[in-house]
């Protein structure tokens, strides 16, 4: 095997481990200012609008919904959405008909994404949160959602104006310290993601205090929820609107949500979902009835030998994953590529959502090595990690994008014009990252990258 190289690993397994650091409170509502708008401006209603230009920040872009109901003689919720690949129209297009069912405005930016300082990221929040607050007919109660690396910035974003109130934070979280007590959580983990200890922790590491938080757990890999799944979290933010009286409180709108938990509860045996469901009831519903019966109810399955049994069966197997995790960053140094062949291949047998975690562990974990190794020139480890990379997660275009960065350094221009042609293949469709990446420049001029960026634009 090459040169070991443990500084390297050893940050790639932190970053990967721990996410950004912990955000400190930010500057509150000091986004720059909306300029007036005329009563006369006027957005189509039922329809995504890809891009809306900022008034506040010319340079930035959002997609667009209103409801079908849209009026500015009234006001209406809204959620502005923070994706990891900037596909602000992606999102408010997978959600239109829950704004339509719930009568909320969703803004989706088209500029978030992976890779962004987190200044850059708080003023794409700032500068939405005026265009809500000054360009349409919103309640001062506004709600921050994303996923993955846009889940951090929605959290991150929360204490950037106190009329945020709801962050939603999907497939990942980060450590976020001095927000108002007020600030409510809800996160979404699929139980196939590799972030799913993760947000299990930081979901728990909110019990201590009186802070409105709940954790969904569904059916799902690391992407966004379902349609199906995120109905909830337009209810949950209606709730919590009621509860700061913001929207009169509905007795009948609470009934029938109640009931339809109830309706889940009576379907499953697993005492871990009664649980679950339990305390989702008391979460979303205290202060607004009565939750006795319901806190009650979890206090006795909690304390059933069955929960307790299924409760020590599914720590094990994250404490298990704890293991693999370490294991596998090391090997990604001291392991051959047959020994990954093996490896990747004994866990796409099973179908156990703890293999299919590791897997995406695994991908993740190439990620983050392949770019750390061919950004400070250990080549020789990024070729290694990018072959492991491919045999775990051959879909992913991240994957032919660094090593087109790779050939690039290693002045194989053929083949890193080859491998960024399957990465736009895979869905790479972000322009801007290939123009930008320092390693690609000398590209640039290649008429088969000018035809591969125009078949981009397309």
């Amino acid at each position: 095997m090459k040169k070991k190289l443990p500084g390297l690993l050893t940050a790639c397994l932190l970053l990967i481990a721990c996410g950004n650091r912990a955000v400190k409170e930010n500057p509150v509502d000091e986004a720059a200012p909306v300029p007036a708008v005329s009563a006369k401006e006027i957005f189509e209603t039922g329809k995504v609008i890809p891009a809306i230009t900022c008034r506040s920040n010319p340079a930035l872009t959002f997609a667009l919904y209103l409801p079908t109901e849209y009026d500015t003689a009234r006001k209406f919720p809204a959620i502005i959405f923070f994706d990891p690949h900037a596909g602000g129209n992606y999102v408010v297009k997978k959600y239109q008909h829950l704004a339509d069912e719930f009568h909320f405005i969703l803004v989706g930016s088209n500029d978030s994404k992976n890779g962004l300082t987190l200044a850059e990221t708080n003023t794409i929040a700032g500068s939405l949160i005026s265009e809500v607050q000054h360009r349409f007919s919103a309640f001062d109660h506004i709600s921050l959602a994303g996923f993955s690396g846009g889940a951090k910035v929605a959290l991150s974003s929360a204490s950037i104006s106190r009329s945020v109130r709801d962050v939603i934070y999907c497939g990942a979280a980060t450590p976020v310290t001095a927000l108002p007590s007020t600030t409510s959580f809800l996160g979404f983990a699929g139980v196939d993601d590799m972030n799913y200890s993760d947000l299990v922790a930081f979901d728990q590491s909110w019990n201590a205090t009186d802070r409105n938080h709940y954790l969904i757990e569904w059916n799902g890999k690391h992407e966004w929820p379902d349609s199906t799944v995120f109905r909830d979290a337009f209810r949950w933010i209606e709730f919590n609107m009621m509860r700061d009286k913001t929207i009169p409180v509905s007795a009948s709108v609470i009934d029938e949500w109640k009931t339809s938990v109830e309706k889940k509860f009576a379907k499953t045996s697993d005492p871990l979902q009664q649980a679950m469901l339990q305390q989702q009831v008391v979460s979303f519903l205290n202060g607004l009835t009565d939750v006795s019966v319901n806190r009650n109810h979890y206090q006795q399955i909690v304390s059933s030998s069955a929960f307790q049994k299924a409760q020590q069966q599914k720590e094990s197997i994250l404490q298990s994953e704890t293991l693999k995790k370490q294991e596998y960053i090391t090997a990604l140094q001291s392991k051959d590529l047959n020994w990954w062949a093996h490896e990747i291949d004994l866990l796409k047998s099973k179908h156990d959502p703890s293999s299919q975690r590791l897997l995406g562990f695994i991908s993740l974990a190439c990620y983050s090595v392949s770019t750390a190794s061919v950004s400070q020139n250990h080549l020789a480890l990024a070729e290694q990690t990018l072959a492991v990379y491919k045999l775990a997660d051959p879909e992913n275009a991240d994957q032919p994008f660094i090593s087109a960065c790779l050939y690039a350094r290693q002045e194989k221009n053929d083949e890193a014009i080859e491998s960024l042609g399957k990465a736009v293949k895979l869905g790479l469709n972000d322009v801007s990252k290939i123009q930008r990446e320092p390693d690609l420049q000398s590209l640039q001029a290649d008429p088969r990258m000018q035809v591969l960026l125009e078949k981009m634009k397309q």
